[in-house]
């Protein structure tokens, strides 16, 4: 497997804690609980998308680009984190972000659309379905204006990407038998499937008997996120020269705890981030790591577990998106019904 090779750039802070949960082992009387905290990583507040990006970026300045375009959700870690990757290594960033209209612009800043402002990225809401177009004409804008850009697709869930989580297994199948632990399962919020891709790779090139599940963030049904984590496993296998057996079956998805949308709120993740803050004074994010602490507190009430086995919450970053979900998030704590599930910044809308 051709790791060494590739281009990098170091951005994050590695490695990253491994923590004990055990107020939050002993509230589900279930697994004994780790976090692996990828919201430490570094880069802006932290989070799964710079591993990537110290891979994907090395790519870009081997292009000698100067400047990166890239698309994602109105609130989206991927591009805080990708913009401050670009600030630090003296690029320009453009930003291409899906709203309920072309020209979405509200009134008041908030969570990741604040930070996005802040480090000076141009942005241009549109309506999914203008994406690719409007990225085209961005890419376009700036070679016409003498720039080398560098298009960012699919945030970052791509072959380069997914080494980032590749080595991250690793990392953590180091930690865990320094530690003297046992780790049975890994569960984190699968949304564009790169990470899912790496950490399964990881599991099996290192022999860690690591069992890895994703809990989905909306955009996907449990079949369409087996097939695409799949396909991403192809793919990246292929560019790192590999081929390990891999079946279908050993992609673990479960799809019921992000809601009926992307980004949708819901009232098994508001109790999560209120547990998790509650007990361990860990914040999570209402759109990815609600989602995967939903099913981990899930699945230990349904006895998924056993009690001795040892499972990873890998915490994917995403705080900043805390606040513009602050009204619900209210709500749940008052023992209110929700003031809305589906967010205004939402295409769904």
């Amino acid at each position: 497997m051709k790791l060494s090779t590739l281009p990098r750039v170091r951005l994050a802070a590695l490695p990253t804690p491994l923590q004990e949960l055990p107020n939050l082992t002993k509230a589900l009387k279930g697994p004994r609980i780790f976090a692996k905290r990828d919201d430490m990583t570094g880069l802006a507040l932290g989070g799964n998308k710079t591993r990537k990006l110290e891979f994907i970026m090395g790519q870009a300045l081997a292009a000698k680009a100067d400047s990166i375009v890239t698309s994602a959700g109105f609130h989206s870690n991927w591009c805080t984190q990708t913009v401050a990757a670009a600030r630090r290594l003296g690029m320009k960033a453009v930003l291409v972000k899906h709203g309920p209209e072309d020209g979405y612009d509200p009134q008041e800043y908030d969570g990741n659309q604040l930070l996005h402002f802040l480090m000076g990225a141009e942005i241009k809401i549109v309506r999914p379905e203008n994406v690719e177009k409007a990225q085209e004409e961005e890419m376009a804008k700036l070679k016409k204006k003498g720039h080398r850009p560098y298009l960012l697709t699919v945030t970052g869930s791509t072959p380069p990407g997914v080494v980032g989580y590749i080595t991250c297994m690793l990392e953590l199948f180091s930690q865990v038998v320094e530690m003297g632990i046992g780790v049975n399962y890994l569960v984190h919020a699968s949304g564009s499937g790169g990470t899912q891709a790496g950490l399964i790779i990881g599991a099996k090139a290192f022999n860690t008997n690591i069992r890895v599940i994703g809990s989905t963030t909306g955009s996907r049904s449990r079949g369409e996120q087996i097939a695409n984590v799949s396909n991403i496993i192809r793919e990246s296998q292929i560019f790192l020269e590999t081929d390990l057996k891999i079946a279908e079956e050993e992609i673990g998805v479960y799809d019921q705890y992000a809601g009926a949308g992307y980004g949708f709120m819901t009232q098994g993740k508001a109790e999560a981030i209120r547990m998790a803050a509650e007990t361990e004074g860990l914040f999570l994010d209402p759109v990815y790591t609600g989602s995967a602490m939903a099913c981990l507190i899930d699945l230990c009430r349904k006895g998924f577990f056993k009690r001795d086995d040892g499972v990873v919450f890998l915490h994917t970053g995403g705080q900043a998106a805390l606040f513009p979900y602050k009204t619900p998030l209210k709500d749940y704590g008052l023992g209110k019904p929700l003031s809305w599930t589906i967010p205004p910044w939402s295409p769904a809308h």
